[in-house]
């Protein structure tokens, strides 16, 4: 079984999605410049909870239907980000979490190095939240960036469970 520390995707799975896929440039100097704009007239919490509300926004605007199992979840997951070419996402169940490792975001291209990992980590907490209320999942349940959210860097690490007392 992995750990934390120990990364859920494959550099072979990332090089194939990469393959597949390719970001418009025609973007780039825009949202760069949006992001630096962003990091000048907001302080970051502010900023992170945009991106969380960004990500619910996009997650509702494209949702997956009810899933009987983890496999089934996980494949209506890669189905809707992949037909946005937002990457993939796997779900290993540890204990009383799931494990959510999100590799091939095209954020941290699409703003560069002012956005910093917390604006995907937001965005992405957003995302999952909103798909898995959507499951009908106990309110109680809650999905965060993990301690090292970014074990390299075309991958993301959340978990999704009890929120911290």
């Amino acid at each position: 079984m992995k750990t934390l520390n120990d990364s859920m995707i494959s550099t072979e799975s990332v090089l194939e999605y990469y393959e597949k896929t390719n970001g418009t440039v025609q973007w780039t100097g825009f949202n760069q410049a949006f992001a630096a704009e962003l990091c000048a007239g907001l302080p970051s919490e502010e900023i992170r909870q945009l991106f969380f509300r960004i990500g619910t926004r996009m997650a509702l605007a494209s949702p997956v239907p009810r899933c009987n199992t983890l496999k089934e979840l996980q494949a209506a997951f890669n189905e809707r980000l992949q037909t946005i070419g937002w990457g993939f996402s796997t779900l290993q169940e540890e204990g009383e979490h799931l494990h959510i490792s999100h590799a091939c975001s095209p954020l941290a291209v699409a703003f560069g190095p002012e956005s910093g990992n917390e604006w995907t980590a937001s965005f992405f907490e957003g995302v999952y939240q909103a798909w898995f209320d959507a499951q009908g999942m106990p309110a109680g349940l809650r999905v965060r960036a993990d301690e090292q959210a970014f074990p390299s860097s075309s991958e993301i690490l959340l978990t999704f469970g009890r929120a911290p007392s």
